[in-house]
């Protein structure tokens, strides 16, 4: 039979109380470390923040890097930093917040590809743009950020109308998003192939217009372009051909290629051909551009007086303040040619008190942003949207967006 000596009935419980005692003690040390450290961090955090109060920005951001390096965790204050600093225009504090984060390595990847991406927007924020490039291009594609960070440098090449890369990121962006950005890619075709027609690239312009034209068969742009090219070529007769296209399919642009139409028509001995193309389409198109330029030819080649009864003829089926000044301006100059005072000078009135009001109203707006200008734009100035504008010129009230 087993034999159990007496003091170890007595030992035993000893034992096992000095373990529960000893476990107990650990748990205080753990407990004592973590307050301890939490202390550190929070006195750091109260030292940063004071020195940032006192206008001591590197001493204040050295301090929150500590915070950092204490707990990762309390990186999310430095990205909070950083935007405020941006916010404020303080780009420079931005930039040595996110930097410090971007440089450290035992960060996790999702926090260093945040870095990045803030780093970037600093850069052009700061109007460094080649920086901006670098910072942005280092943000991983598969990461929570690889979406605005193309977005940005989309914008970015828009802006320094580097065409080439922004068609690149934009195709990079529809593998990520899964959203076909055809419109923008045959817009940045056809900025271009305009740039090749200025320096008489011909070839290089034809490549970017049959690029545009995959991207958006048909597209009214590339055709004009497309037209364009072959006028550069002296191929009249194909120009207009290109451009009938305009004129039938897309009648709403034709005042884009209005005065080159006519030129091509001109040089064929075709211009009362031509004309008449013009003067046919204001049965739909009556207003706007397309209204001024067709006067314009007709007080050239046809005469004031057909100039007035075209006027007359569009305000009996489109009424507009644009043709009532235009048939002023043709009774204006009937008058002075008939050496009518009184009724040149009611005329010039009338006419005066016209243009003041449409030079006011007559404007080109954004559907995206209400941005209003003089002149027809693909790509808005106020928002950037491309195919923003309606390419008729509207004359009703004047919204409330800016204007230039």
């Amino acid at each position: 039979m087993l034999q159990i000596e007496t003091w170890w009935l007595f030992a035993l419980p000893i034992v096992f109380a000095l373990g529960w005692v000893g476990a107990r003690w650990d748990m205080r040390l753990e407990k004592r470390e973590d307050e301890i450290e939490r202390l550190a961090q929070q006195k750091s955090t109260f030292k940063g923040l004071n020195l940032l109060l006192n206008e001591e920005p590197d001493k204040a951001i050295d301090a929150l890097v500590q915070i950092a390096k204490l707990d990762p965790e309390t990186s999310e204050l430095h990205f909070a930093l950083g935007s405020l600093f941006r916010r404020r225009g303080e780009t420079e504090r931005a930039i040595r917040v996110h930097q410090h984060l971007a440089n450290r390595e035992d960060l996790p990847s999702r926090h260093r590809d945040h870095a990045a991406y803030e780093l970037g927007r600093d850069f052009l924020r700061a109007g460094l743009l080649d920086r901006a490039e670098t910072s942005l291009n280092q943000v991983s594609p598969q990461s929570k950020y690889g979406i605005p960070a193309k977005e940005s440098l989309l914008e970015m090449y828009q802006v320094e109308k580097d065409w080439s890369k922004a068609i690149v990121a934009s195709q990079e962006l529809e593998v990520l998003q899964g959203i076909g950005r055809q419109k923008e890619i045959a817009h940045f075709h056809c900025e271009l192939a305009e740039e090749a027609l200025r320096r008489k690239d011909l070839a290089g312009a034809n490549q970017h217009i049959v690029a545009a034209m995959q991207a958006i068969p048909a597209h009214p742009r590339a055709i004009m372009l497309q037209g364009d090219c072959l006028l550069a070529q002296q191929q009249l007769t194909q120009a207009i051909e290109i451009w009938s296209l305009i004129a039938k399919n897309h009648p709403a642009y034709l005042h884009l290629v209005a005065n080159r139409w006519i030129e091509a028509h001109q040089q064929l001995g075709q211009a009362q051909k031509g004309l008449q193309v013009l003067i046919d389409a204001l049965q739909t198109q009556a207003g706007g551009e397309l209204l001024d330029i067709t006067f314009k030819h007709v007080m050239n080649l046809q005469g004031v007086p057909q100039a007035e009864a075209l006027m007359t003829e569009v305000m009996r089926h489109t009424p507009s303040l644009s043709a009532m000044a235009l048939r002023a301006q043709a009774r204006l100059t009937m008058a002075e040619v008939a050496q009518d005072e009184k009724a040149a000078q009611e005329f010039k009135a009338s006419l005066n008190l016209l243009k003041q009001r449409t030079n006011t109203l007559a404007r080109y707006t954004c559907g995206n942003c209400g941005f209003r200008a003089r002149r027809f734009y693909w790509q808005c100035p106020g928002c950037n949207h491309w195919e923003s504008y309606s390419p008729r010129r509207g004359e009703g009230a004047a919204p409330s967006g800016p204007a230039m």
